[in-house]
C-alpha cells in the first residue's frame, strides 16, 4: 500500500509538472520590469486593466475565433473614447496597447490597432483580419479606422468598431463608407462587401506607424 501511495504521488506530481509547463510555455506576459514601469507612470488603476487583458488573451488562447473575436471586440470597447488632441496633446498619435490601458482612453486607431494586434496574438490568421479607414456618417469624427474581420476568403466582412459596439457585417453598416484596408504588409481600396483592389502599399504612411508600434505582450 505504502508503495502504491509512492507510485500515486509521483504519478500526481509528473501530472501536476506536465499541466504546469504546458500552461507556461503558452501563455502571454508582459516582464516585470516593463510593468514595474507601467504601474509608476499610470498607476494602479492601468495595472489592473493590463492584467484583466493579459487574463483574457491566456483565457481565449484556445478559444475557437468568434469567441475570440467577440471577448477581444468588448474588451477595449470598454476603454473610454478621446481624441489625440485630449490624450496626448497632438493632432495625431498612434498608442501602442500598453499606452492605450495606461490611458485609459484613445481614439479610433488606439482600439483598432489594439483590437488588430491582440487578435494576431491570438492566432488568428493575419489573412482574416484588416484595419479600415470608412468615412463615419452622422459621428462628430467622419475619419474613423475599424477593424475588417474576413470569417473565410470572399465573405463580407465584420466590423469591430467602437462607434457601434455590436459586431455587424459591412454590408449592414450604412453608417460607415470605406476607403481602404491594410496590414503591416498590404493594402487595399476598400469595398462594402470585401477587399478591392491591391495598391502600391509603399503608397501609405500608416503601414510605417503600424510597423513602428512595439508589441510589448510577449508569449512564452
Amino acid at each position: 500500500m505504502i508503495r502504491l501511495k509512492h507510485l500515486m504521488l509521483i504519478t500526481s506530481a509528473a501530472v501536476i509538472f506536465y499541466v504546469a509547463a504546458a500552461v507556461s510555455s503558452d501563455t502571454f506576459y508582459v516582464p516585470d520590469d516593463a510593468v514595474n514601469a507601467f504601474k509608476t507612470r499610470y498607476g494602479g488603476q492601468a495595472e489592473k486593466r493590463l492584467t484583466a487583458l493579459i487574463e483574457l488573451m491566456n483565457e481565449l488562447v484556445s478559444a475557437d475565433e468568434t469567441t475570440k473575436i467577440t471577448e477581444v471586440n468588448k474588451f477595449f470597447n470598454r476603454v473610454e473614447y478621446r481624441s489625440d488632441a485630449q490624450v496626448w496633446g497632438k493632432s495625431d498619435y498612434w498608442a501602442s496597447r500598453l499606452e492605450f490601458l495606461g490611458k485609459g482612453m484613445g481614439d479610433c486607431e488606439d482600439y483598432a490597432v489594439a483590437k488588430f494586434l491582440t487578435l494576431i496574438q491570438l492566432g488568428v490568421p493575419q489573412e482574416k483580419l484588416f484595419l479600415t479607414y470608412v468615412k463615419a456618417i452622422g459621428y462628430a469624427e467622419v475619419a474613423h479606422m475599424v477593424v475588417s474581420y474576413y470569417p473565410q476568403k470572399g465573405a463580407v466582412p465584420l466590423i469591430l468598431d467602437n462607434y457601434n459596439k455590436q459586431i455587424m457585417q459591412a454590408t449592414q453598416r450604412n453608417d460607415l463608407v470605406p476607403v481602404y484596408s491594410f496590414t503591416a504588409k498590404d493594402l487595399y481600396i476598400q469595398k462594402q462587401q470585401g477587399l478591392g483592389k491591391r495598391v502600391n502599399p509603399s503608397s501609405s504612411k500608416n503601414l510605417q506607424k503600424l510597423k513602428e508600434i512595439d508589441l510589448e505582450i510577449y508569449k512564452r
